[in-house]
Order: structure tokens, then C-alpha cells, then sequence
């Protein structure tokens, strides 16, 4: 008969009693159920650590059968075999069965059994040492189940999925199998990942595995030839993220068949560059172009112009734009950028001369939050700005001498670092510089870097002044009538006051050109601003509005008939009328001229 002792436990090993204690302590420590069994099976001993598990008292289960025992329906008979078993001589032995406890919820308990025998061999007494692995098969469960939508998830996406580790293929799925003509994973499992892309992309994929396991986290993708097990050569796209496989990290990979993609980019940048030669071609061949862009203008400097405007737009060098004020450099540039491969991104314009040399590198290169004194938020720079695009440096030469190192830098390499920032950020740009000195000049006097100049200046551009184009100016005033006409008939200029515009030398270019023009249309007066020496002694500083009247001449356009054809006999006298070398002279060809002539009777 088993009796409860002052611990709280089922006495009735009598000689045992001291060593069930202590191994009860020890296992209860270690969360080990223990149950000792009478030779019926019924329970004698229940340690602490079953009652806590089970949430039953040592007074609940006195004398009942181990299979009993708030076991589930399922569990019963099992439990009671393999007790019988026990007492045939069957131990050690394992199971497993459910626990019901007392709040109703079940507990899967792993347990291993024994027997003590008395002198005649017969079993006296069964040990039953159980571990409670319930949250242990709940993991088991999920992970499975987790494993399994995982690798239904991975058959089944288009894409190739590989996991890497050191360069070796661990896992493959089947997508990524038939993308590189294999028949089953065994056949890459354990591979050199590299050994699968074209020999020429090797060093770049590896490269593209190092920064993956770096960063840490989703890389820019891979772009390659990678070779299938037939040989045959095909175009990927990978992406990579690092996950941590058995405890070390491993790279995931994505692989996408791009062939096709490549391919018809490849076709499209060939019949783009194949256009874009065309269209320099055709435009080349223009023999009368009478304005490219916003820039006006037909005179063969202007030609040249267009030519330098065309090539230069072409290619991605760095430009250097060199003329008096009011020639129309910002014009160029922008035209320029409208023709090139960057016409769909920025074009900034920086005036340098108005920027305070003590911001001049904020300005240019942003600065972060608080990295002087009104530094209140991040604020991005010209650079960032121009990203991808064009950057205008208008007045370049007004550049401080320190500052001018720093935009080499980031001119040459493409990299820069914001004002109280310590990243460096990259900025893809094409850099078009204006000047209106002398920059030999300026490097000379130390004005200007040596390198800095031949940095901007690879392909170099000089506008002529509107003196040296005057056959431009009968098409300059047109373009400027129909603006200010605002859509009505454009207003009409004497033949007085077109030989006075034809004769004046415009210091201040074609923007002068543009101010005199709106003053006339404004006050109906021809006022030539005076400054010593650029007046020739035969044009008059002022022309008023009754010394205009010109009943002969009904609009602009029978004006401009007349100034062209006294621009004909002027080529025509100074070259001893000869045709040919008049038209090289007019920049039009030959053919034109003699259209003309026999239009304007000449």
C-alpha cells in the first residue's frame, strides 16, 4: 500500500526510498518527469515535475494504472501493452503518449522505461523517465510546414533560385535547373557558382557575390552571359540577398532569362546611334541653316557654329563655350543638351559670378542639416541636381581658385562630399562651361587651374560677335518682331533704320540688338545707347520717329527683301561679282543665289 510522505509524493520503495528522492530532486531540476509503478502498474511514485506538468496532485493519482492515467482514448491501450511487455521482460523501452492535464490541454511526453527486479527476476518495480517535448514537435511542426510552403513557393515561381555558400551551389530549384539545361539538382549541387557565367563576366559576378555578402542585403543586380551544360550562351539578370543558412550566411540568388531583353536593347541602341549619325549627316548637309534651336543666324560663322554644335552634341565630353556678352552662349548650350543623349534629363544653369564665395562649395555640393550656422535642414547642391544631366557653368572663370580643385575632383571621378557630411555621393554629368575672357589669359595670370581648364574645355566652342555676322541681323529682327507682335502684323522697319542697324558695330552683341529693337517698337525712336568708340562716325546715336517716315515700305517683310538684295550686290561688288565665292561668302549655295538674283532682278 503507498502512502503520501511530507514532500508530497507517493512513498512505497521502501528500501529505494532514499535514491528515489534523490534522483527525483536531480530530475526535477532538469524538468524530467519521473513515475515509478507497483508490479500491477499502478503509480507509487509521481515527482514534482509531473505534478507540475500535468497540474494533478500526488493525492489524484494514488493507485490508479498507469494507463489510467489522464491519458488520451488513443493513448490507453498502448500504454497498457506496452506495460505488459515491460513485465515480459521487455525493457528498456520508449513510447510516446499524450497527457490530458488538468486545464484540458494535451502534453506530449517522450518517455523511456525500465524495471527493478526482485531476487527471483520477476519485475517489482517500473521507472518511467519522461520529457515533455510538446513545444519541441509544435516547432518540428512548423518548421516543416514553413519548409514546405518555402519550397512550394520556390518550384513553383518563374525565376531560378540558387542559394550560394563560398561560391558553392547548396540548393537549387527546378526553374533554375532547366535554365541552365541540367537534368536534376545533383548535377549542381556543390558547383563553383562562377563556373556557370561566361568567362569574361567571372570577375564581375564575383565581385557581385562580395558586395551581396557585404551589404548584407538586396545588391544591385547582375547583368551577364552565363554559359547552360549544352554550351549554349544566354543573357541573366541576378539579384542577391544574404540569409543565414545552418548558421553561416549564405547568398539567395534570383536568375532571369534577359536574352531577349538584351537583345532588343541592343537593337535599339545600334538603330539610335545609327539615326542619330543619319540626323548629324542630314543636318551636315543643310547648306542653309537658318537657326538651330532658340540660336538665330545663316552667315557661314554661324554654320560653323551648328557644325561644332552638332559634333559636340554627339559624344559626352565637356564643352567650353567662348564669346563677348550677348552672343548667346546660354543658347548653345542648351541647344546642345536638347541634342544629345541627355535631352530627357536636367539641364541646370549656374551663373558662377553670382554665387558668394563663402557658399559657393555649399551651393555646389549641398549640405547636410546643421553643418553651419541657417543650416536647418538638408539641402541638395548644383550637382545633385544636374544628375545624369547637363551643368551650365556660366561666367566659369569668376570660380575661386580652392573651389576649383574640389569641382576637379568631382569632375574627373564623379564623386563629391556634401558640406558636414562624411558620405561621398557620385553624380553622372556633363559639364558645359561659358567664358567671356581670354582663358589662356587667365591661366596665365594664375586667374585660373591649368588642369581645371583643359578639365571643361575638351571640345571648344567661340561664338562670333554679331559685327562679324551682320547678314544674321535682317533674321535676328524678324525672330524678335514676331515675339513682340504678339501674334498681330509685325510692325515695320524703314530702310533708314535697317542700314542704320546694318552700319552700327553692337558692342553688346545680339542681346543689345534685342534692347534697341524694343525701345524702337516702345517710343518709335532708334536710340543707340553711346559708349566711346563703338559708334562709327556715319551711323546717328538717335533717329527719331519723323525722321522715319518711309510711305514706300507697306510691312517687314518687303524690308527684308530689300536689305537682303543690297546684301547680294555687296557680296557680289566685293568679289568682282563673282557667283560662286559670293554664295561661299553669303553661306548659301550657289544655286540659291541665283534664285535670288533672278527674283530681285539682280
Amino acid at each position: 500500500m503507498s502512502v503520501s510522505d511530507e514532500y508530497g509524493q507517493i512513498s512505497g520503495i521502501g528500501e529505494h526510498q532514499q535514491a528515489w528522492q534523490f534522483m527525483s530532486a536531480i530530475l526535477d531540476m532538469a524538468g524530467v518527469l519521473l513515475i515509478a509503478l507497483d508490479r500491477e502498474g499502478r503509480v507509487i511514485q509521481f515527482s514534482n515535475a509531473c505534478v507540475k506538468t500535468s497540474g494533478h496532485t500526488c493525492e489524484d493519482v494514488r493507485n490508479q494504472y498507469i494507463w489510467e492515467l489522464f491519458l488520451s482514448t488513443e493513448s490507453n491501450m498502448s500504454v497498457k501493452t506496452i506495460f505488459e511487455n515491460m513485465r515480459k521482460g521487455e525493457f528498456p523501452s520508449r513510447h510516446e503518449s499524450y497527457w490530458i492535464t488538468k486545464d484540458g490541454s494535451h502534453r506530449l511526453i517522450a518517455w523511456s522505461n525500465t524495471a527493478l527486479l526482485d531476487d527471483a527476476g520477476h519485475v517489482e518495480y517500473g521507472i518511467w523517465v519522461g520529457l515533455d517535448i510538446t513545444g519541441r514537435k509544435q516547432t518540428e511542426a512548423a518548421l516543416r510546414a514553413s519548409e514546405e510552403r518555402y519550397r512550394a513557393l520556390i518550384e513553383n515561381v518563374k525565376e531560378g533560385v540558387a542559394l550560394i555558400q563560398d561560391e558553392k551551389l547548396i540548393f537549387v530549384n527546378d526553374a533554375f535547373i532547366s535554365a541552365f539545361g541540367y537534368d536534376t539538382s545533383e548535377e549542381l549541387i556543390g558547383r563553383n557558382a562562377r563556373h556557370l557565367v561566361d568567362p569574361c563576366f567571372e570577375q564581375q559576378f564575383s565581385e557581385f557575390l562580395s558586395t551581396a555578402l557585404d551589404k548584407k542585403s538586396w545588391g544591385l543586380p547582375f547583368r551577364g552571359k552565363c554559359t547552360a551544360k549544352d554550351g549554349r550562351e544566354f543573357w541573366a539578370e541576378k539579384l542577391s540577398s544574404v540569409i543565414s543558412y545552418e548558421g553561416n550566411p549564405a547568398i539567395l540568388i534570383t536568375v532571369r532569362d534577359i536574352t531577349d531583353n538584351m537583345l532588343w536593347e541592343l537593337t535599339i541602341k545600334q538603330e539610335a546611334e545609327y539615326f542619330r549619325s543619319e540626323n548629324v549627316k542630314l543636318k551636315s548637309s543643310i547648306g542653309e541653316r537658318y537657326r538651330l534651336g532658340d540660336i538665330i543666324g545663316k552667315s557661314p560663322v554661324m554654320q560653323e557654329v551648328y557644325e561644332l554644335i552638332l559634333k559636340a552634341a554627339a559624344n559626352d565630353a565637356n564643352i567650353i563655350i567662348l564669346g563677348r556678352s550677348g552672343t548667346g552662349k546660354e543658347l548653345v548650350a542648351r541647344a546642345i543638351h536638347d541634342i544629345s543623349d541627355r535631352s530627357d534629363r536636367p539641364f541646370v544653369p549656374v551663373n558662377c559670378g553670382a554665387i558668394p564665395e563663402n557658399l559657393i562649395e555649399s551651393e555646389f555640393f549641398g549640405y547636410k542639416k546643421g553643418a553651419f550656422t541657417g543650416a536647418h535642414m538638408d539641402n541638395q547642391g548644383y550637382l545633385h541636381r544636374a544628375d545624369t544631366g547637363t551643368l551650365f557653368l556660366d561666367e566659369v572663370e569668376d570660380i575661386a581658385l580652392n573651389m576649383q580643385v574640389k569641382l576637379l575632383r568631382a569632375i574627373e571621378n564623379g564623386e563629391y562630399t556634401p558640406v558636414g557630411d562624411s558620405r561621398q555621393c557620385r553624380a553622372d554629368i556633363r559639364i558645359i562651361a561659358a567664358m567671356n575672357k581670354n582663358p589662356l589669359e587667365m591661366v596665365r595670370k594664375g586667374r585660373m587651374r591649368e588642369d581645371f581648364f583643359y578639365r571643361i574645355s575638351v571640345i571648344p566652342i567661340k561664338l562670333p560677335e554679331l559685327k562679324a555676322r551682320k547678314e544674321d541681323i535682317p533674321l535676328l529682327l524678324e525672330h524678335f518682331l514676331q515675339i513682340y507682335s504678339d501674334g498681330k502684323k509685325m510692325p515695320t522697319i524703314p530702310s533708314q533704320v535697317m542700314d542704320a542697324l546694318l552700319a552700327y558695330d553692337w558692342p553688346g552683341n545680339v542681346r543689345e540688338l534685342q534692347n534697341v529693337l524694343q525701345r524702337f517698337l516702345t517710343v518709335k525712336s532708334l536710340d543707340f545707347m553711346k559708349v566711346s568708340g563703338d559708334i562709327p562716325s556715319d551711323v546717328p546715336l538717335m533717329i527719331a520717329s519723323e525722321e522715319m517716315a518711309d510711305p514706300g515700305h507697306g510691312d517687314f517683310q518687303t524690308t527684308l527683301e530689300n536689305v537682303e538684295r543690297k546684301l547680294i550686290i555687296r557680296a557680289l561688288e566685293d568679289v568682282r561679282w563673282n557667283k560662286t565665292r559670293a554664295a561661299q561668302m553669303l553661306g548659301i549655295s550657289r544655286r540659291s543665289l541665283f534664285r535670288r538674283m533672278k527674283k530681285m532682278g539682280v
